[in-house]
């Protein structure tokens, strides 16, 4: 099979199952949720920041789309389906690569539209001086949204390689949700520990690149914002050269 036919093949598998709908459904919720909590929430002293109201979709919805995009393995797996799609393409590679391309354009535009809807439903709840900084008309918005967008596509490559590593659908999605979510900001907060290892955490230094708040401490950083990116990007491809060459290894 040629690469568009693979790609084309991927894209059909994502976009006629009930997983991806589901978990859309269930990301926009919680993005939307979040966002309407702290437009009816804001106060202080200065106005809402469109990295706040994106909250929902960068700390909570991207890691669920990660596990999405890891299910595109895991569930292969676990069906058996996986033999079918090697057999149809023996070029292992090619297959990851093109799972890879429709889940990080899929994660990646659906975490941007939801970026917009959540800065526009915060503004929409909050009064005039703490939405000032809200206006779709403005930049700030679109460079979060960008921001967002790019992190999650990164993600969503993150995704594919932990499936392929692991290729049981329950360790892939405990290893994607307790990674960013629980041990890394355990461990950014260790005393004496955390301001050492903290600049060194992949996902901390997204989320420096993002500037969405979360539990991260403020670091000394060995780098610029963009070295932050390059290293998550950096962390992203070494796992997925790891999966690329752990799946051409062993048997399907």
């Amino acid at each position: 099979m040629s690469a568009l036919a693979v790609l084309n093949a991927e894209r059909i598998k994502l976009s006629t199952t009930r997983a991806p709908l589901w978990v859309a459904v269930a990301v926009a919720a919680l993005s939307l949720a979040v966002a309407a909590l702290q437009g009816s929430v804001a106060s202080g002293t200065g106005p809402l920041e469109p990295q706040r109201a994106s909250l929902g979709i960068a700390v909570f919805g991207v890691p669920v789309l990660m596990v999405l995009a890891s299910m595109t393995v895991t569930a292969e797996y676990r069906s058996g389906m996986i033999r079918t799609t090697f057999m149809a393409t023996p070029n292992r590679t090619l297959v990851l690569v093109a799972k890879t391309i429709v889940t990080a354009c899929f994660s990646a535009v659906f975490a941007a539209v939801m970026v917009v809807a959540s800065v526009y439903l915060a503004a929409l709840l909050s009064t005039p001086v703490m939405a000032a900084q809200l206006s779709l008309s403005g930049p700030d918005v679109w460079r979060v949204a960008g921001a967002i967008a790019l992190y999650a596509a990164l993600a969503a490559t993150l995704g594919v390689a932990i499936g392929a590593l692991l290729r049981a659908g329950p360790g892939a999605v405990a290893v994607l949700l307790l990674w960013p979510l629980v041990a890394e900001p355990m461990l950014a907060n260790l005393p004496d520990v955390g301001t050492q290892i903290g600049p060194y955490l992949p996902f901390a230094n997204i989320f420096i690149v993002i500037d969405v708040p979360w539990l991260y401490p403020v670091y000394a950083m060995p780098w610029d914002q963009l070295g932050s990116l390059a290293y998550f990007a950096a962390m992203v491809a070494v796992a997925f050269g790891a999966a690329v060459a752990v799946l051409n290894a062993r048997d399907a």
